[in-house]
């Protein structure tokens, strides 16, 4: 039996060629990214990783290195959902959100890659898929955009048939609605546009700007109130003609139990790089079986279309471009706005060697 000998720990850091901000002030102009590579004992090679927006990365590092990796060496990737669960108790009393769940996130990743690579399988074979290909929507049409820039972003993704565009809109309500104006002049009256708040208003401000965007058909609105503040979300949801959409700043299967026990969203949005890795991510996707609603992950549209395609509420997932070509050696393709479900043993992503060089944090 091969068991899990050696743990690589690579702190990214990487340039963003157009630096923007959130509508909440926040910048991003370096997207960190922590790689974990495992190697078991016959030599099989398993590889995850995360990104953290804003800084943060050094901590999630740290965790790995002296939390996480003694819990991994001598562990049968076979068990890897008890390995999870280990990670999970011993991180239990200092984070069960944030920092821990990004490290349990890239260590789980690792070990279903290698668990893949070592049965010869794609990871959604691996898993059990239920469709082949999935659509793919266009995000990055930023607050920090200007009204140029942002049409500008809108057509790129209509010129490469996206299943849809989303844009990020702030406090200024009247700029706001302008944007979301020219993202759907822009798409035309068949398009789908989506809208994202990044938890800029209250539960009143909400109300006032979806009764002002009513006319335009939105496909959802994302994260209009902080995402700890569930109640308001029950309280809005079904108030407002605009569908509800959350979950990228939940941290494990219980958050979202929770969306959906309050019926306080219509769309959930799992992100496996920070919600618990392929383990966690699959739980959530059979509770959104269970209770039949659709799954749109957040950004990483390259692993989560291996994984939403395994539930039968899969509905899109979600590009950006903050990560350069050549960061990758191997990843699949969008063609005609749908990714092929990648063939490829293991996660279908791979890191280009070079670019843990290129982009390496000094420690």
């Amino acid at each position: 039996m091969a068991v899990i000998d050696h743990v690589e720990v690579h702190h990214l850091a990487v340039p963003q060629p157009h630096p923007i901000r959130s509508s909440y002030g926040a910048a991003l102009d370096v997207l960190g990214v922590v790689v974990v590579r495992v190697t078991d004992t016959d030599g099989g090679v398993g590889e995850g990783w995360t990104t953290v927006i804003g800084g943060g990365g050094a901590s999630v590092v740290s965790f790995l290195s002296t939390e996480l990796v003694p819990l991994v060496i001598g562990t049968d990737p076979a068990q890897v959902r008890g390995l999870w669960q280990r990670m999970f108790m011993h991180s239990l009393s200092r984070g069960r959100k944030g920092v821990p769940m990004y490290a349990i996130s890239a260590v789980d990743i690792a070990v279903w890659d290698l668990r893949a690579r070592t049965a010869d399988q794609p990871l959604h074979a691996h898993l059990g898929s239920v469709v082949t290909e999935v659509p793919v929507y266009g995000d990055g049409c930023w607050v920090s955009f200007s009204r140029a820039e942002l049409r500008e972003a809108a057509e790129s993704y209509t010129a490469r048939d996206f299943w849809g565009v989303k844009v990020k809109v702030g406090a200024d309500l009247d700029d706001a609605i302008r944007r979301v104006e020219i993202v759907r002049d822009v798409v035309g009256p068949a398009g789908r546009v989506m809208v994202d708040a990044n938890q800029r208003y209250n539960l009143l401000t909400t109300r006032r700007f979806a009764a002002a965007v009513a006319d335009l058909d939105l496909t959802w609105l994302e994260e209009p109130i902080i995402a700890d503040s569930i109640h308001d979300y029950g309280r809005l949801h079904g108030t407002i003609e605009v569908p509800i959409a959350a979950g990228e700043n939940e941290y494990s299967r219980y958050g979202f139990r929770e969306l959906l026990e309050h019926e306080a969203v219509d769309i959930l949005q799992p992100d496996a790089h920070r919600m618990g890795g392929v383990t966690e991510f699959m739980r959530v996707l059979a509770l959104a079986d269970a209770w039949n609603i659709p799954v749109a992950p957040h950004t990483s549209w390259e692993l989560h279309s291996q994984l939403v395609c395994c539930g039968t509420t899969a509905m899109v997932v979600e590009y950006y471009d903050w990560l350069p070509d050549d960061f990758f050696a191997v990843r699949p393709d969008i063609v005609n706005g749908v990714v092929a479900v990648s063939q490829v043993p293991g996660t279908g992503v791979s890191i280009d060697p070079a670019s843990l060089v290129k982009y390496r944090v000094a420690q």
